[in-house]
């Protein structure tokens, strides 16, 4: 289930570009900002998830030391374009609106949601020698969570980009057909569990 919520968290960025393009005409300014954004986090979230496996491959020889330092240095590097992500993606929620109503109220699920997914990116779980198991599978319960809340996150901004906007295309909704999304893929998973007893 958590491996499930990690691939979740990665893909949104995906999500929200498909979203964004399925919405195209309804901002056409603003996708072009918000794709540029969604882009940004989705080599944001494959930095997260290669960076610190390619320094323990690559660390072999490395200090204790000098794999910390490399293991800063990719999630530095990913923050950094997570920060350049949500820029452009509230720079797209704001393009030619012209007078219609801002998406206040995703940008502020969404920009939380991104915050407090950086925050986990520096936070280092020991318990100690005794316990470094234990502290192992915390730290994958905070990476899963941080990819979850990033994603999501992402996910929120690239619908504050399409949302709230003209409805000349005969399209519902954004959020009506992600919400629709979700539980059919619940719905499939909940059947493939099923199958699986």
């Amino acid at each position: 289930m958590f491996r499930i919520l990690e691939v979740v968290g990665m893909l949104a960025p995906v999500a929200g570009i498909v979203i964004m393009v399925i919405y195209r005409r309804r901002a056409t300014a603003g996708v072009v900002w918000g794709v540029a954004g969604a882009i940004v986090a989705l080599i944001a979230s494959v930095v997260g998830f290669l960076g610190p496996r390619l320094s323990l491959l690559g660390g072999g020889t490395d200090s204790g030391d000098a794999l910390l330092d490399n293991l800063h240095s990719w999630a530095l590097l990913r923050v950094a374009l997570l920060l350049v992500s949500v820029i452009l993606l509230v720079i797209g929620a704001f393009s030619g609106r012209d007078g219609t109503r801002t998406p206040v109220g995703w940008l502020a699920g969404g920009i939380p949601l991104v915050l407090v997914g950086f925050a986990l990116t520096f936070v280092h779980v020991d318990f100690g020698a005794d316990s470094e198991g234990a502290s192992e599978i915390v730290g994958l319960l905070v990476e899963t969570a941080q990819f979850a809340l990033l994603g999501l996150g992402v996910l929120l901004l690239c619908l504050a980009v399409v949302s709230g906007r003209s409805t000349s295309d005969g399209r519902r909704e954004p959020a009506q057909m992600v919400v629709g999304a979700a539980m059919q893929a619940k719905q499939f998973y909940d059947r493939a569990h099923a199958r699986r007893r």
